[in-house]
């Protein structure tokens, strides 16, 4: 008897801590990209005064879980410079949009669950300077 109450307190212990280890990275999904869409924040010209987006490149990221993540984005240009956002939370089935203006295609993404401040997000410089070029 003593030898399953064990093994029972057991298996409860590591099932809640398996709970805890959820990798909410896996929360996050892109569910749109786009190429040449006007952007706001992007002022690239031509010809000395037309607005040029054939650069762009812009991209939804959702929230697929129930909880409340936080999210951090670099998209990167062409030039191999990341374009870096600040930290968002996201509540369920919400969404995010990135951007770079002349990107390369190429996007990175950290999360954690809201608040949980044992988990470090990289800063900008974190970023910037580990995937300088990459």
């Amino acid at each position: 008897m003593t030898r399953r109450l064990t093994l029972a307190t057991f298996l409860l212990i590591a099932a809640a801590g398996m709970a805890q280890d959820q990798a909410y990275a896996d929360c996050v999904l892109k569910t749109s990209s786009t190429w040449g869409a006007p952007c706001e924040h992007c002022q690239h010209y031509v010809d000395g005064y037309k607005r040029d987006f054939s650069g762009t490149y812009q991209l939804e990221l959702k929230n697929t879980c129930n909880e409340v993540i936080e999210v951090k984005v670099a998209v990167q240009e062409k030039n191999g410079t990341w374009r870096t956002f600040p930290v968002r939370a996201l509540g369920a089935n919400e969404a995010m949009n990135a951007f770079a203006c002349e990107g390369s295609g190429k996007y990175l993404y950290w999360a954690r669950r809201a608040n949980d401040h044992e988990i470090i997000l990289p800063t900008d410089r974190d970023i910037i300077t580990a995937y300088t070029g990459k």
